[in-house]
């Protein structure tokens, strides 16, 4: 486990949260999409995978069935069960997270990990499992990569296919489907490969190498990518999640540069320090999962509390972050690692399990 990526994988996940917290602050922002940069974690987690993917299976002969068996051990219990629960939530008649309607082909899809269309979104039951779609496409691609056996083909193999499937959404196509595998954003999932292959060609750097300035350099042009953005989207009077071409581009490649400088640092002896931080990338899938329910229930619960402004946004938070940050400790200690440890000792009679799963970015 490398300590600095348990690390940023808690900060990207605040920064989704922080995200969807601006549904509840926006109307008392000067802009009420102020923080919609905070989407910018997602990039930060595709990247993610991409390196973690490549890194985990290179030096070993794995089967891509053995490979999406193991990762759908580790991803899927647990987002079944959330997405379960906010169905049978729904259907209670609470209606949580804007789950207006619950149909039966609704859950199937959601639970399959396939795209459609729900109120005008593209998203599935539990909205962040958008994000799930994508991560099993990833691990059906990747399977297929593992057949290559040399690193460097493999890794050119991923760039090709992700950079062939941007271009044909280039193409006037029909189909949902079509339209949402061939999106550019699915290219951060190479650059992180890309990232990995690096990582383990170059090694640990040499006596003298400027470690910490480069890290610190890298981190600062990708904070310079992210208030660019902000600043351009402004001036255009445009959404500041971006999308299409720009996301990749921009977003991810600051994202590429914030991997890249903690991997660097922690190759050159730099380990960051925080039990907290390592505790919470840990759980960060589950508190990924969770914090949306937790903000509405929150924001519910405030309205009962508080008039509009600040304050009912200040309650909101106040509620929410400890409450998302607290269950999802919960969930990963007391079911997610359960399941996993569980499923993995069905699948893998013959080895001993890990006493601990490593968390992958989702």
């Amino acid at each position: 486990m490398i300590d600095n990526l348990q690390i940023l994988r808690a900060v990207a996940s605040y920064l989704v949260f922080l995200t969807h917290y601006g549904l509840y602050i926006g109307p008392v922002l000067p802009r009420p999409d102020l923080l919609a940069f905070g989407a910018f974690g997602v990039d930060v987690f595709f990247v993610l995978s991409g390196f973690i993917m490549f890194v985990s299976t290179s030096g070993r002969r794995e089967s891509p069935g053995g490979f999406l068996l193991r990762r759908a051990s580790r991803v899927v219990p647990v987002y079944w069960l959330v997405t379960i629960g906010l169905a049978l939530i729904a259907l209670t008649g609470l209606k949580p997270i804007g789950i207006m309607e619950v149909r039966p082909d609704y859950l199937i899809q959601s639970l399959l990990f396939l795209p459609f269309s729900r109120g005008g979104f593209i998203e599935p039951l539990n909205s962040v499992g958008w994000t799930l779609n994508y991560e099993m496409f990833f691990y059906v691609v990747f399977a297929g990569l593992l057949l290559v056996p040399k690193a460097a083909v493999r890794a050119l193999g991923a760039a090709a296919i992700f950079l062939a499937l941007i271009l044909l959404g280039l193409l006037p196509a029909p189909g949902l489907y079509w339209a949402y595998y061939t999106k550019p954003i699915i290219i951060e999932f190479a650059a992180g490969i890309g990232l990995g292959y690096a990582y383990l060609r170059l090694g640990i750097p040499p006596a003298g190498f400027p470690v910490r300035r480069l890290a610190c350099a890298a981190l600062s042009a990708a904070a310079l990518l992210i208030l660019g953005g902000q600043i351009a989207t402004t001036l255009l009077d445009a959404c500041p999640e971006l999308s299409g071409f720009a996301r990749p581009l921009v977003w991810g490649s600051a994202a590429v540069l914030v991997v890249g400088a903690m991997l660097l640092l922690e190759q050159g002896g730099v380990a960051l320090k925080s039990r907290w931080l390592l505790s919470q990338g840990n759980a960060s899938y589950s508190f990924y999962l969770v914090h949306n329910l937790l903000l509405h229930s929150a924001a519910k619960l405030a309205a009962l509390l508080v008039a509009p402004g600040y304050a009912r946004a200040a309650l909101i938070f106040a509620i929410a972050f400890p409450a998302s940050v607290a269950a999802g400790e919960v969930l990963f200690r007391y079911v997610e690692t359960p399941l996993i440890a569980g499923l993995r000792h069905r699948l893998h009679r013959r080895t001993r399990p890990a006493s601990q799963p490593t968390p992958i970015a989702s």
